[in-house]
């Protein structure tokens, strides 16, 4: 297993920390681990935590009736939980171990104690914050772009409607 420092440094939360801030968050961090097939997050419930992945992959999908709809896959370094632990609200996604999972889990109280340590860590951990939730705004608009194109087709193009059902969507 990688070092706590090294993974935090490859997380987008915590790049471009100093020695001395990854210390302040090492020591709020606290190892869960998951067997495959546990729900870590449930969509409109819990969601108190800030998840690092360590070790194994999860997915995470919203459900529409009674099918699920990826989201995305994650593997390590990669974060989830965040939005939750900025505004309190419930999980937005569902996030399912895929393979038996280790995590470090960050609680809302003590990312806000960190946050209020130290502005010039704040800004940091905000500045990037700011960047990933800027790609993740480009990645939806970008997908919503394609799901109206293909609607639009489906909508006004018999050829592309028989084309669509050979594969089975």
């Amino acid at each position: 297993m990688m070092d706590v420092s090294e993974t935090l440094t490859k997380t987008y939360f915590f790049e471009n920390l100093d020695a001395d801030e990854l210390a302040e968050v090492t020591k709020r961090l606290v190892h869960q681990q998951y067997p495959a097939g546990t729900k870590i997050l449930e969509e409109g419930y819990g969601g108190l935590n800030l998840f690092i992945l360590l070790e194994g992959r999860v997915k995470v999908f919203r459900k529409m009736g009674d099918r699920q709809v990826l989201i995305t896959p994650l593997v390590p370094p990669q974060t989830f939980g965040e939005i939750s632990v900025i505004d309190g609200e419930p999980a937005s996604a569902t996030v399912e171990a895929e393979d038996d999972v280790v995590v470090l889990a960050l609680h809302r109280d003590d990312f806000y104690e960190l946050m209020d340590s130290s502005w010039p860590l704040q800004a940091k951990i905000m500045r990037n914050l700011l960047r990933e939730m800027c790609r993740r705004i480009r990645s939806t608009t970008n997908q919503v772009q394609d799901y109206f194109a293909i609607n639009q087709a489906l909508c006004e193009n018999e050829n592309f409607r028989q084309f669509y059902k050979l594969f089975g969507a």
